[in-house]
């Protein structure tokens, strides 16, 4: 199983709408979906030191391990694509972050309002886990995909953090 790591920064807009950060993954897994910066962990990172090196590599913005919030542990399943690896992502939060986004050859990132998000464009599973953690909840999911883009089934786990 690989191991993956993503975040959500959310803020309060101009406008006073809360805004989180998502972008179009432009190569790679998940390419030409909407989604937030992340990736794999490389040898002896923690998912949070990941996601801080990720947030860097793709969005140029600086990120604080402690700032991290835990807000989900999702497995997706592909039995239908024996190409592709099981996932076991690690997911964050946070709203604390230093510099503004800025697009890069793996994602163009931007600032959405929370209620304009996307689904449609997103990964399928999505729509049953983050509308959750943008609730404050934290989400524990195992999620079995049908072919490389249907969810087929899920489970919610309890969550150990609360």
């Amino acid at each position: 199983m690989l191991i993956v790591t993503s975040a959500l920064l959310r803020r309060t807009g101009p406008d006073g709408r809360p805004e989180v950060l998502v972008g179009l993954k432009k190569t790679g897994f998940g390419a030409g979906l909407v989604n937030c910066p992340g990736g794999k962990l490389e040898p002896g990172e923690s998912p949070q030191e990941a996601v801080v090196r990720e947030f860097a590599e793709e969005t140029g913005m600086t990120l604080a391990v402690g700032d991290l919030k835990p807000a989900a542990e999702l497995v997706f399943r592909f039995p239908d694509v024996p190409e592709w690896d099981d996932l076991r992502l690690h997911y964050f939060t946070a709203t604390k972050y230093a510099g503004e986004p800025r697009e890069s050859a793996e994602i163009a990132a931007d600032w959405m309002a929370e209620a304009d998000l996307p689904y449609g464009r997103m990964w399928d599973d999505s729509r049953l886990w983050l509308p959750l953690v943008l609730a404050g909840e934290h989400v524990v999911m195992d999620v079995t995909y049908a072919g490389r883009s249907k969810v087929a089934s899920y489970i919610r786990e309890p969550s150990p953090a609360g």
